[in-house]
């Protein structure tokens, strides 16, 4: 599936009027649209992909544009999974909320078999430089659950429509093709977010390999 979890972040574009001074029409490149926009307010979530809480919101580029064949699995040495890795809790045991022999492909959190429901918090899942780029392996999208520390869990999604952000998303922009700049967490993608820009650490300590 496209893109499926490969966006960690949700991004929602709000224009909105305000208080404050609207770029000058007079000013070189302004237009009348332009000069009507006070404010942008970017709503930016954390540890979320966009198919995760989003993937059924109507016409946007979600599950439904993809195809199943991209949705499969497969295990680190290429071999495609029978059914999905178990879902494991922070501590690497099996979470009994979970079957053990979910389909390998996207399913839904909220819904039978698993009607975990959208108030019930699930367990942060991996997001770090070099995991992101093995669980894309190479433009693929199949190794998201194999090199996930939850297991089966990536590839759960949920129907989003009782969220508030959805009643947003109705009015003003949702960004269904945002991609985060940077691997890893969204640290770093802040930076790139606002200004485009990696921070120096000029004066860093040498790095000690006998360190823990």
């Amino acid at each position: 599936m496209r893109a499926f979890l490969a966006r960690s972040l949700v991004a929602l574009l709000l224009l909105s009027a305000g208080c404050g001074t609207p770029p000058s029409r007079s000013e070189p490149g302004a237009s009348p649209g332009l000069a009507k926009i006070e404010h942008i307010v970017v709503i930016y979530a954390e540890n979320r992909s966009f198919d995760n809480l989003y993937s059924a919101y109507p016409g946007a580029n979600g599950i439904a544009n993809s195809a199943a064949a991209s949705w499969t699995q497969t295990d680190r040495d290429g071999t495609a999974f029978s059914v999905l890795p178990p879902v494991w809790k922070s501590d690497a045991t099996p979470d009994p909320a979970y079957p053990k022999d979910l389909p390998n492909r996207p399913f839904r959190i909220d819904s039978a078999p698993v009607g975990q429901p959208l108030s019930v918090a699930t367990r942060d899942l991996i997001h770090r430089f070099y995991t992101n780029q093995e669980q894309i392996n190479g433009g693929k999208l199949d190794r998201y659950a194999a090199m996930s520390d939850a297991g089966g869990l990536v590839m759960g999604y949920y129907d989003g429509s009782s969220l508030p952000l959805w009643k947003l998303a109705r009015e003003y922009t949702l960004a269904d093709n945002f991609f985060m700049g940077a691997f890893g967490g969204s640290f770093l993608n802040h930076f790139w977010l606002i200004c485009a820009c990696t921070p120096a650490f000029p004066n860093a300590p040498p790095f000690d390999r006998r360190r823990p």
